[in-house]
C-alpha cells in the first residue's frame, strides 16, 4: 500500500534538501515521499510560503512530552534557584562582614590623620599615605556595597523568575487543553464528514 503524502511528510523532504544545498522541486520531492503532482503541488507552495516569512514548520508534540517537559523546567529551575539563593546569601554575607571590617579600619584611619594633623608633628608623606590608604577603603567598601546590592537584585530576579515559571506552567496546561480539544474538533469534523459524504473516504484513498 503507497504511502499517504502529508504536509509533515512535504515539508520534512524540503528541508532535507535544502539542508543537502538543493532547491525542492516537484521531482524532487516525489523520489523521495511519492505523490502525484495535484497532491505535492500546493502543499510544497505552502512549504514556501512558510519559509519566507520566516515561519517555523510545525510540529505535533503529544501531551505526555509537553508534561514531561514542564516538569523537567520546574525541577532545573528548582536547583538552580537554591544554588543562585545560596550563593547570593554567601556573597552577602561576605561582603556585610568585609565592610563592617573596612570600615572599622577607615574609621582607625581618619582618627589617625585628625591626631596628627592636630598635633602638628607628623610627617606629610606619613599624611599622605593615610589619606590615599583611606580613598582606597573607601573604595572597597563602595564596590562591596554594591556586590550586597547585586546579591538583592538577585534575590528580586529569582522572585520574578518564579512567577514567569508559574505563568508559563499554566500555558502548558491550558496548550494541553488546546490539544486536547482539537484532537476532538478533529475527531467531529471527520465523523460529519463521513455522514453527508459517504464517498469521500473512497476518493481520499484512491489519491
Amino acid at each position: 500500500m503507497q504511502q499517504k503524502v502529508t504536509q509533515s511528510s512535504i515539508d520534512a523532504a524540503a528541508d532535507a534538501i535544502v539542508a543537502a544545498g538543493g532547491k525542492p522541486t516537484f521531482r524532487l520531492i516525489q523520489q523521495r515521499v511519492g505523490g502525484s503532482f495535484t497532491t505535492i503541488k500546493p502543499m510544497l507552495a505552502d512549504w514556501e510560503s512558510r519559509r519566507e516569512n520566516g515561519e517555523a514548520t510545525p510540529v505535533d508534540v503529544p501531551d505526555a512530552l509537553l508534561a514531561k517537559g514542564a516538569d523537567l523546567v520546574r525541577v532545573i529551575f528548582a536547583e538552580v534557584a537554591q544554588q543562585a539563593r545560596v550563593e547570593a546569601d554567601a556573597v552577602r554575607k561576605d561582603a556585610v562582614a568585609q565592610i563592617a571590617t573596612m570600615k572599622d579600619e577607615l574609621s582607625e584611619a581618619t582618627e589617625e590623620i585628625a591626631r596628627l594633623e592636630t598635633q602638628g608633628s607628623a610627617k606629610d608623606e606619613e599624611i599622605a599615605a593615610l589619606k590615599s590608604a583611606n580613598r582606597d577603603f573607601e573604595l572597597k567598601v563602595g564596590r562591596l556595597e554594591e556586590r550586597v546590592q547585586r546579591a538583592t537584585e538577585t534575590e528580586v530576579n529569582l522572585t520574578e523568575a518564579r512567577s514567569a515559571l508559574a505563568k508559563a506552567e499554566q500555558q502548558v496546561v491550558d496548550l494541553q487543553a488546546q490539544l486536547s480539544k482539537a484532537g476532538d474538533v478533529q475527531q467531529q469534523l471527520a465523523n460529519l464528514e463521513k455522514r453527508l459524504l459517504p464517498g469521500a473516504e473512497t476518493v481520499k484513498s484512491k489519491r
